[in-house]
């Protein structure tokens, strides 16, 4: 299939540094030939086998970069039917895929279409530091809002550029200069607008701390990306008290215990879209 796919620019290809030796270096002239590929995160792996000390050899569970990774879908996990576990070595389970590219790939890999993965980054031992990379048709439609998101910003500069040169051959006065000065920062900022207004509608991807758990009321906050003021009420409405363990204008030791309530206010507060913010 990869005949059908035209030879791409290297700004459109991801880092094959030093890839070329290993198992995923059997892809290079496959994705310089333009297959469709994903660089994607692997999420929680800090409740799976990632990082954790091998018994024959002592060492930690941490990936080389470019080794083979088997993806294995879990249509019967009870969090996401679309759930695909991110595999290596056959017996080592790191992780998930994202949400998000669960969703784009799940329906292609269930109906047979090719996906293989490899390890981009094997990570540092922390949680959300490994990444994968996945080669092949069932990427398409994520690969291809991606390129389009490339070639769209290269035309913006590129029209940024020719506008920029046109005002400094045909418009050499101050005024003229000052008005497109303020032009562009009303399209750049138009622009900004309609990402936040975008990413606004996303969901967010969270790996909140386990049932039982007593934290420090910040987790809440590092969690969802919101308020201090947010993660109290958050707590309130999920029947959970804070715990001030020292009263002052900061109350930096407030903990709360991770109820099934609160974990599940959480996860709604992050599938909620987000207030559009303005601007202007």
């Amino acid at each position: 299939m990869g005949a059908e796919f035209q030879a791409v620019s290297p700004d459109l290809l991801p880092d094959l540094t030093g890839l070329a030796d290993t198992d995923a270096g059997v892809e290079i002239e496959a994705l310089r030939r333009g297959e469709p590929w994903i660089d994607s995160s692997i999420a929680g792996l800090q409740f799976y086998d990632y990082a954790g000390i091998d018994e024959l050899t002592g060492a930690p569970l941490i990936p080389a970069a470019g080794d083979r990774l088997s993806l294995v879908r879990e249509p019967e996990n009870s969090h996401d039917q679309n759930a695909i576990e991110v595999w290596w070595r056959n017996g080592i389970r790191l992780g998930l895929l994202p949400r998000q590219v669960a969703t784009e790939v799940a329906g292609p890999l269930d109906a047979g279409v090719a996906l293989r993965a490899y390890v981009a980054h094997g990570g540092n031992g922390e949680a959300w530091s490994a990444r994968a990379l996945l080669v092949g048709p069932a990427a398409e439609a994520f690969h291809g809002r991606y390129i389009q998101h490339v070639v769209d910003a290269a035309f913006w500069r590129w029209e940024d550029e020719e506008r920029a040169r046109h005002v400094r051959e045909d418009r050499p006065s101050r005024e003229r200069a000052q008005a497109f000065a303020r032009e562009q920062g009303d399209r750049r900022r138009d622009r900004l607008q309609q990402a936040v207004n975008t990413f606004a509608m996303l969901p967010i991807e969270i790996e909140p701390p386990p049932v039982g758990a007593v934290r420090e009321v910040f987790a809440i906050q590092d969690a969802l990306g919101c308020l201090r003021s947010t993660a109290f009420r958050l707590a309130r409405a999920a029947g959970v008290e804070s715990r001030l363990h020292h009263r002052g204008w900061y109350c930096d030791t407030a903990t709360v215990e991770f109820t099934p309530e609160l974990i599940t206010a959480m996860r709604a507060w992050a599938a909620a879209p987000r207030t559009r913010y303005s601007l202007r």
